[in-house]
Parts: C-alpha cells; structure tokens; sequence
C-alpha cells in the first residue's frame, strides 16, 4: 500500500486555520497586485560561498499537474540549513492568522526539477525541498507543521517553475520516501546589507501616512542591452517608509525577500530566473518611497 494518506480542502482548511488568508493572497497574486504567497522562507546566515549538501530523504508528496501528469516533492532534510526559531502550534497559529503571516520564515532550499519515471514507467517531474534536520524531525510528529511545510512547498514550485498542481488534493506517499534519482544539491547564503539610500528629500506633498497595512505595488521587469547582460530589475513602492536603514532586504540567487517593521511590509518570492546575488544593488528613493533593487541574471539555470 503506497498512499498514506489524500488531503481535500478542506481537511487542509482545519489543519492550517490562516488557509483562508492564504486563499486571500493567491487571488491578489492572480491580480498582479504583489506576489507574496511563498511564507516563511529566508534563511539568515553571513556565508556567501556556495556549499555541497547531501540531503537526506523525508517523505514524498504526489500531486497531479492540471494538464493530468504526475508531480512530486520530495522534502529532506540536512543539518548544513539553520533551524528556525521554535513556536508552538499555538503561536503558528497565531502567525497564520495574523495581519503578517511572513513574520515566521523557515529556512529551506528548492531544487531544480528532475524528469522521472513513476512507477509505472510513466515520465514524471520531481522537486526537492530541503530543511533542517531538527525541524524535519519536528514535522514528523506534528500535523499543524507539516501541513504547513506541504503548503510551502507547493506555494514554492508554483511560484519557482510555474507548475500548476492541483490543490485540490494531495497524497502523502506511505512507502517511499523519495522519488527519481537525488541530483546534486548546492546551499547558497548571503551576507547583507545591500539597501543604499539616495540622498534627495522628501517634499511635503510627497508625504503619505502609513495607515493600515496594505499591498502594496511592485513592478518586476527584465532588460537587455547592445553589449550588455541581461538584467531583472524590482521595483517596490512603500508610503510610510522613510528610510533605507528601516528596511530589511535579501537577495538569493533565486530569491527576494523584503521586510519592514514600521509601516509593516512583507514580500517574499522566488525569481523565474537565475541572478547574480553578489553583484545585486539596491537604492532606496527617499523622495518617493521606491525601493529599486537591480539584480544582474546569469546564464545558467538556479
């Protein structure tokens, strides 16, 4: 017997009360107002080399595509990813239900799609997600948890590669902890911070109060140039923020995380190309509260 256990909606809904807020989000996404679905995902560390890991198998998902083929995730685990600060179900409860539901960020990394064969001899796509040894061991024992990694994880393959799962329902395979042959994994940090302020001065009319917390509007667009590489540019509007200095900015090379406490901003989201993070820049407009962060691309795939 390979499948665990199927998932419906409901049953997601009941293990994940911020379901609903998530939900929210997703439909914002569609809209183009801001991409902020993938949650809790920036690992905080000052290495910035890349580093082999060899991650060990967890447990594997299986969800259909909408077109009807077989996708799979793999979640492992490795001791070489941070682990993230300890809550209880309680306290994520209270997260998933907040006005800010990013403010609990697990460290994990996401792999590239393989091409697989299911057990059928049917080619089949995979994907790895990989977390810390001590939070899988947590995940293990706690349905809130893994539910909520599982939520991540399918957030993060939509918004990494552009697949289109069915989230109708999923399985939880019961005898296979992983599926396909594991390729090569590579872990990849950052040191910060990379905010540079401009120095103009806001005039009066310029001025907007912070309010509530909103969505906010972000431009994500790429250019090219006679001689020049190609290079991705974001660029993030934020009333209320004053400063450079209040924000909190992380470029990975397929990720960007932004955060403020005062006014509240949050976004987190993967990048459909591969950048580099070294040579990322970003320069705060006082005048307008613009944060423009420029991010040249590499040639090869993350």
């Amino acid at each position: 017997m390979e499948e665990e256990k199927r998932h419906t909606p409901a049953e997601v809904s009941e293990l994940v009360p911020g379901q609903a807020r998530a939900n929210a989000l997703r439909q914002r996404k569609a809209n183009a107002e801001f991409k902020n679905l993938v949650q809790t995902l920036a690992a905080e560390s000052a290495d910035t080399k890349t580093k082999p890991t060899k991650p060990s198998p967890g447990f594997c998902i299986k969800l259909r595509d909408t077109d009807g083929s077989k996708l799979f995730i793999n979640v492992c685990h490795t001791p070489e990813l941070p682990e993230p600060r300890e809550i209880s179900e309680k306290e994520l409860m209270q997260i998933l239900e907040s006005e800010d539901p990013t403010s609990y960020r697990v460290p994990l990394s996401l792999g590239l799609p393989h091409e697989e064969l299911d057990k059928g001899g049917n080619p089949c796509k995979a994907f790895d997600v990989i977390i810390n040894d001590a939070f899988f061991r947590k995940i293990e024992s706690n349905e809130l948890f893994r539910t909520f990694i599982i939520t991540v994880a399918i957030d993060g393959i939509e918004d990494k590669y552009g697949a289109s799962p069915d989230r109708e329902s999923y399985t939880v395979l019961k005898n296979r902890r992983y599926v396909g042959s594991m390729p090569d994994h590579h872990i990849q940090n950052r040191k910060g911070p990379l905010i540079a302020e401009l120095d103009t001065k806001p005039k009066a009319e310029d001025r907007q109060p912070s309010g509530d917390r909103k969505a906010f509007p972000v431009q994500l667009t790429r250019h090219s140039g006679p001689g020049e590489g190609d290079t991705l540019v974001a660029r993030f509007s934020l009333p209320g923020v004053k400063s450079g200095g209040a924000l909190t900015l992380d470029v990975g090379e397929d990720r960007v995380v932004l955060g403020s406490k005062d006014p509240q901003y949050s976004f987190d989201f993967f990048v459909p190309h591969c950048v580099d993070q070294e040579a990322a820049v970003a320069e705060f407009d006082t005048r307008h509260h613009v944060l423009t962060v420029t991010m040249p691309l590499l040639p090869s795939q993350c």
